[in-house]
């Protein structure tokens, strides 16, 4: 009675999860704009000043379609770069997303600073959305990623040259419920009418009655020898 209470509950639960699933809307549904603006810092300290870099207008969530503003920068940000590159420093952007309906957050993220220089300021922004269309991350990366020592003049670091992509969430596929579902019932029903048969083998079945026998039979044999040596030693000293 408690194993088929048990098999119903598990069915229902089963049914309204992947109902759940499957109703959720599809991602390429959704669609908005979004404004980003983004603003750097270089200073090796734990609080840096950061300072305004540009922004980015992403027209459609669901094409990607952006616009990028970023205006060339001054010889002293070309200077700053190149002294948190010599002292190994990071480059720290901050990103603060807003929607069309006002709702608002911050991102933080950083890579070396010898890796933008070594890019000649070519980075890639990375947009992480969810189900719903809304950011969940903004991350930067490089292209190199990693830092290989090469010179770069500091008259070469003037602009930006950056891509951005719009990531959404991938879902993984629905599961065929209904077949699973008629698969349980059915294995339900023959176990109330006494039809499930037993495929496995005689020593799968019975090991635990085996195995214990087995044992017995093999420390009685070894405890014989001693018994009847006992045995001859006794009659000798007769």
């Amino acid at each position: 009675m408690y194993r088929n209470t048990y098999n119903h509950v598990f069915v229902i639960l089963l049914f309204y999860v992947v109902t759940i699933v499957s109703f959720q809307p599809d991602i390429v549904e959704y669609d908005g704009h979004l404004s980003i603006k983004l603003q750097h810092a270089f200073d090796q300290v734990q609080e840096p000043q950061f300072l305004d870099r540009g922004s980015v207008q992403i027209q459609s969530i669901r094409t990607g379609a952006v616009t990028l503003q970023q205006p060339p920068f001054s010889p002293t940000f070309c200077q700053r770069l190149h002294l948190a590159k010599h002292r190994d420093g990071l480059y720290r952007l901050r990103a603060f997303v807003r929607t069309l309906d006002g709702k608002e957050s911050t991102f933080l993220t950083f890579v070396k600073a010898c890796s933008i220089v070594e890019s000649h300021l070519s980075d890639i922004l990375t947009v992480s959305l969810d189900h719903t269309g809304s950011v969940i991350a903004v991350s930067m990366s490089t292209s190199p990623a990693v830092c290989e020592g090469h010179h770069v003049p500091a008259e070469s670091l003037k602009n930006f040259n950056t891509t951005v992509f719009v990531k959404h969430m991938e879902q993984g596929p629905v599961p065929d419920t209904a077949a699973y579902i008629q698969k349980i019932e059915k294995e339900r029903e023959a176990r109330e009418r006494g039809e499930t048969k037993d495929n496995r083998s005689f020593l799968a079945k019975y090991w635990m009655y085996i195995v214990p026998v087995v044992i017995f039979v093999v420390l009685s044999g070894a405890a014989n020898p001693e018994g009847g040596a006992g045995a001859g030693g006794g009659g000798a000293g007769r």
